[in-house]
């Protein structure tokens, strides 16, 4: 339009930022978009659409991309075609002089203009791009009708039509996302990851260490806005205490950008909506409309999610979600700083309407936000152990900043019921201290129910820290009580569900079927336990002692209905998952074993120590498996630093552990020393491998007639049976064949596969050496090539140092860093990135180190100096 007069920066990308994080990913991304109809980059405020687009503009070649900021006067339709037209000139100093002319004429947008305009884009050069910023400012009705049209028109694959704001254009995206027509760049894919967060602090001079930033990254959600509003917080500060206070609600810079930008610029309605809406951890339309009292929370809801303020879906379907944590975080201190009583009234409202839906649990914590803390605790104390016995998803965090637990010190009921809910839910620090903080009362009845109930979550926090002797005389005073007083309650019904867990643990098995049959047998049993925690133990029972077929079969069940009642991340379920990796690490299947064992580290980390430290253990024995020795040591000392007050039992398994590790690595005088640490015929077993490792075949005979059949359980029968064939094999005895034929009978019908080829390598290597004298048959074929792999596993060496070719990237050092004590998911976790993007960087970092394992790449990382 002639007439109009446009400022020089309207048509220009802005200045790059001198601490601009380059984006290669996303830049490829935005070029994919090029032989599509459209391309939308759609992202909240700050979330760094407009630097990302004139970078790649940057990036293009000179003359080939036309730019146009809209503000608030393109809600003009006519200006903003206006601008529209006027932005390609750049390219084409002709471009639209006729739609012009039309536009000026008629004052408005015609099938006519549309038409001109698409003809004059088709005549632009190949791989020109047309780039609209702030398209949220410019849309109208009008401008959303003539750009629909213009869209169906445009020239793809000779232009680029790249539309970025706020909100998604209301342009039919759904028939150009179905026919293949549409290139999306959304806020999940514009916010940093953890190693770019990292080099946006470090390009503005601000280095800290690894965990704070990774506390900041947690914080921001890697929204890029808040990640540079905390490095100009700290850039030149020596002060560590900042740090943790630079990304809290009270961050003036943060909640002033955020209400600036996105809460004032929303109608009233829509900001008191997410002002109020702000005290809920999920959103549903439900629960806004009970705390909001809105007829219209569907809609307020549905349009909050369209504009992008923030929100994240918590399902496929849309139907529940969450706000970006540290926007709720802003919009709550808002909130109280605005009317505090509207804040407790609006929590109270919320628990209302959740104790009418029968969830105790939020119900709960909204009556703790709310102040009524008695009322909370009374809610609790029915619903506390039924809800953990029925409930598949673990509550958030009881909010105690408002709850001092000495006031709580003349009414033990209520104490008890937070200590219940902490240890329940995975506090086992808190829930102890508390716990102690009970004892110290000196206000529990003798007999009562109260000291039933106290007894109980002692018995669980002994369980869960390891205690085991301890779990078991609490857990006998807590039967005791309700024996004598005829109480039954679900809180006594959940010590056989502690005690199967604790007699696992010290490897009393009978007691483990004596606790699941009691446990089964109570009257109104829940279904998970039924189901998943009580058959979970007794197959990890069954596993453990040797009855392999039988622990399948249990666990396959327990794993099925877990899946099927949603407790597949549960605490019930890790009895279960652990058997499972344990049959798949036995037929040698490592990648499953290992992706399993992970699983349980996912549920037990920082929650039950003691199922964090078996589980260690259990990655210890299949990195192993892989030849990842001292990758096997380190997870063993994770273990025990897990667990630093365990009893002799468990500490004897990371001894025998790692006797096995040391053994593996030649180190035959440390793997003794850890073997007088063990019961008599454990230590039997582990001194006859090590004397067979040094040749010494009589000596092992003797350590093997010490370690007597009736002190052992099935699977240490086993193994104890597969050394005498060592043995034999060793000193040449003719027997040996007749030994190991029944070593192979009771592995064939057991399906023990790797403890036959692990044990001894005597018998490894025998297998190997007549395998055409073995009958043949599916077993001893698996058998054979596992025997083949284990000892191409165990000759391997690494390679002898030299100097990197190339050096490791930033981000490939932080992965080798953690590379030693975490699993991939731990480093996926800690970095926030995706198991994808570790492996891919692994690979890398092998490369580069010329290893082919975690092992290699860690030794030669340590000659190198990497570590």
């Amino acid at each position: 339009m002639r007439s109009a007069r446009f400022a020089l920066a309207k048509l220009r990308p802005p200045p790059l930022p001198a601490t601009l994080i380059k984006r290669p990913e996303l830049h490829g991304r935005l070029a994919s978009g090029a032989d599509q109809r459209l391309t939308v980059v759609v992202g909240s405020a700050g979330a760094g659409k407009t630097v990302l687009l004139a970078d790649w503009a940057a990036a293009r070649p000179p003359g080939m991309t036309s730019w146009l900021s809209c503000d608030g006067a393109d809600a003009d339709p006519v200006r903003f075609w206006g601008g529209f037209i006027e932005a390609p000139r750049g390219i084409d100093e002709g471009f639209g002089a006729d739609a012009a002319d039309l536009l000026a004429m008629d004052r408005r947008m015609s099938p006519d203009v549309t038409a001109s305009v698409a003809n004059d884009a088709a005549r632009l050069p190949s791989g020109s791009a047309i780039i609209v910023d702030d398209f949220h400012d410019a849309v109208a009705a009008a401008v959303a009708r003539d750009m629909t049209d213009l869209v169906e028109r445009w020239p793809a694959g000779t232009v680029q039509l790249v539309l970025a704001g706020r909100s998604d254009p209301p342009l039919r995206q759904h028939r150009l996302r179905m026919s293949g027509e549409l290139c999306e760049i959304r806020d999940r894919d514009l916010y940093l990851s953890l190693a770019e967060s990292h080099d946006l602090l470090a390009n503005f001079g601000v280095e800290i260490a690894d965990s704070d930033l990774a506390m900041l990254h947690q914080r921001s959600e890697g929204w890029p806005a808040a990640l540079q509003m905390a490095a100009l917080s700290l850039r030149g500060t020596t002060d560590p205490a900042q740090i943790a206070r630079v990304l809290e609600v009270r961050g003036r810079t943060i909640a002033e950008y955020f209400i600036s930008e996105v809460l004032d610029q929303q109608p009233s309605e829509v900001a008191q909506f997410m002002l109020d809406t702000s005290i809920l951890g999920v959103l549903t339309v439900d629960a806004c409309a009970a705390v909001t009292g809105r007829q219209d929370a569907a809609a307020l809801l549905g349009g909050i999610d369209t504009a992008h303020l923030f929100l994240v879906a918590l399902d496929d379907e849309r139907t529940s979600f969450r706000y970006h944590h540290l926007v709720r975080r802003v919009l709550r201190a808002e909130l109280r700083a605005r009317d505090r009583t509207r804040e407790q009234a609006l929590q109270l409202r919320a628990a209302e309407w959740f104790e009418a839906t029968a969830d105790a649990r939020r119900a709960a914590r909204h009556l703790f936000a709310a102040r009524h803390t008695d009322r909370a605790l009374a809610l609790l104390r029915d619903r506390v152990v039924p809800d953990f016995l029925h409930e598949a998803t673990v509550p958030t965090p009881l909010d105690l900043s408002m709850v001092d637990p000495a006031l709580l010190a003349d009414a033990p009921d209520r104490l008890l019921t937070l200590t219940a809910d902490l240890l329940l839910w995975g506090d086992a620090a808190r829930g102890g201290e508390y716990l102690d903080l009970l004892d110290q009362t000196g206000k529990i009845p003798a007999g009562s129910a109260l000291a039933a109930g106290f007894a109980v979550m002692r018995a669980f926090h002994y369980g869960v820290t390891g205690q085991l002797d301890k779990a078991v005389d609490a857990a006998v005073t807590a039967r005791a009580i309700p024996e004598r007083t005829r109480l039954t309650d679900e809180w006594t019904a959940a010590l056989p569900l502690i005690l199967i867990r604790v007699h696992n643990s010290l490897e009393d098995f009978p007691a483990v079927a004596r606790e699941a049959a009691t446990a089964l047998a109570a009257p109104l049993v829940a279904e998970p336990v039924k189901l998943i925690m009580v058959p979970g133990g007794q197959a990890l029972a069954w596993f453990e002692s040797g009855h392999l077929a039988e622990a399948a079969n249990a666990a396959r069940a327990a794993d099925a209905d877990a899946r099927r009642l949603g407790f597949g991340q549960h605490y019930f379920a890790v009895d279960h998952l652990r058997v499972l990796s344990g049959l798949a690490l036995e037929r040698r299947d490592l990648d499953t074993a290992e992706h399993l064992a992970e699983q349980v580290l996912s549920i037990t980390e920082q929650r039950r120590p003691l199922f964090e430290f078996l589980a260690l253990l259990d990655r210890a024995r299949i990195w192993a498996a892989r030849g990842h020795v001292r990758d096997a040591l380190s997870s063993v000392e994770a273990a025990r630093h897990v667990l630093p007050g365990a009893v002799p039992a468990l500490l004897a398994r990371a001894d025998e552990q790692e006797a096995l590790l040391r053994l593996a690595l030649g180190d035959l005088r440390f793997a003794a020393e850890l073997s007088g640490r063990l019961p008599a015929a454990r230590r039997g077993l582990l001194l006859a491998r090590i004397a067979l490792a040094a040749g010494d075949h009589h000596a092992a005979q003797e350590h093997l007639r010490a370690a007597a059949p009736g002190d052992l359980t099935p699977r240490r029968v086993l193994v104890r049976r597969i050394l005498l064939a060592a043995a034999a094999i060793e000193r040449g005895d003719p027997a040996a064949a007749s030994i190991l034929g029944g070593v192979l009978h009771t592995a064939r019908d057991q399906g023990f596969l790797d403890t036959v080829i692990t044990v001894a390598p005597q018998v490894a290597s025998y297998l190997v050496g007549h395998a055409v004298q073995l009958r043949p048959d599916p077993f001893v074929e698996k058998l054979i090539a596992a025997a083949v792999e284990e000892r191409a596993v165990q000759a391997c060496a690494s390679r002898p140092g030299h100097p990197l070719p190339e050096p490791l990237t930033a981000a490939e050092q932080r992965i080798l860093t953690l590379l030693p004590s975490s699993t991939y998911l731990q480093i996926a976790d800690t970095l926030y990135i995706s198991r994808n993007t570790v492996k891919t960087h692994l690979r890398s970092i092998y490369h580069k180190l010329g290893a082919s394992s975690r092992s290699q790449a860690l030794q030669r990382a340590v000659d190198l100096r990497l570590l």
